[in-house]
């Protein structure tokens, strides 16, 4: 899992991403965002681009960004406690120093966490996250279970707020053998 700061010289600066997820050192995902050329992939050796190899629309690009620009500034005011907002790339930036100061690290992580995959799912490079409505979640008991199967790394996750995690306290996640738990833990579709 990527830090803090890792996760934001990815939204900002240079897109390096992690061992499980790599970048391809290019410009950051909020940047891509913003700016039409980056948010098409063209063929590098001229010709027409393959069906499918656009991201969504530009207007869905736009909206994503301006909604994470002004998630980040709030965040910032909330971790600085002050009622001054400051541009949207300088409150990114004090972020990760302002969650540490107030001890909200992991649930910050979260957010950025967050606002990382939104950018690479609506950029495309990422498969949308897919709702798993006939799963429960083995905390909560829930049907908020989400998951994506990214090559050979499967994984899942629970998005009801009030689901804790024994071993963590934040709302459950699945990966390797306890993901397959979960294949046994379906609703509402007969197993014969």
């Amino acid at each position: 899992m990527q830090t803090l700061d890792e996760l934001v010289r990815d939204l900002l600066d240079r897109w390096d991403g992690d061992e499980q997820r790599p970048g391809d050192g290019g410009p950051g995902l909020i940047t891509r965002l913003d700016s039409l050329a980056l948010r098409t992939r063209q063929p590098r050796d001229g010709g027409h681009a393959p069906p499918g190899s656009r991201p969504p629309m530009s207007l869905d690009a736009v909206h994503w960004s301006t909604s994470i620009k002004a998630q980040a500034r709030i965040l910032d005011m909330e971790l600085r406690g002050s009622s001054r907002m400051q541009q949207w790339d300088r409150a990114l930036r004090a972020v990760p120093p302002g969650a540490e100061a107030t001890g909200r690290v992991p649930e910050v992580a979260r957010a950025l966490g967050g606002w990382h995959s939104s950018c690479r799912t609506v950029l495309g490079l990422q498969a949308p996250a897919r709702h798993y409505r006939h799963v429960l979640c083995l905390v909560c008991g829930e049907r908020t279970v989400y998951g994506r199967a990214d090559g050979d790394r499967p994984r899942a996750w629970c998005r009801n707020p009030d689901c804790a995690d024994e071993d963590s306290g934040e709302p459950a996640r699945y990966e390797g053998d306890r993901l397959y738990l979960l294949t046994n833990n379906c609703t509402g579709r007969s197993t014969s």
